[in-house]
């Protein structure tokens, strides 16, 4: 499934909130939680985490992290 998104822009991984969606290993996923130095990704049923300091996220329009 395609996302329509107005780019990305690399962020601290604590600026990530929940339900955005975030680009890791050439995939979309979505944001769940940030927690003990961790970003919790899921897709569908897949589920994986970040230790990544720096994260790519997309953005909508109006420069806002796109969000499910």
């Amino acid at each position: 499934k395609m996302i329509h998104h107005y780019g990305c822009v690399e962020v601290n991984r604590g600026a990530v909130q929940p339900g955005m969606l975030v680009k890791h290993k050439d995939a979309t996923w979505t944001a769940s939680a940030n927690a003990r130095g961790k970003l919790f990704l899921h897709r569908g049923v897949e589920r994986t985490y970040t230790k990544e300091l720096l994260v790519v996220v997309y953005l909508d329009g109006r420069g806002n992290g796109l969000s499910h």
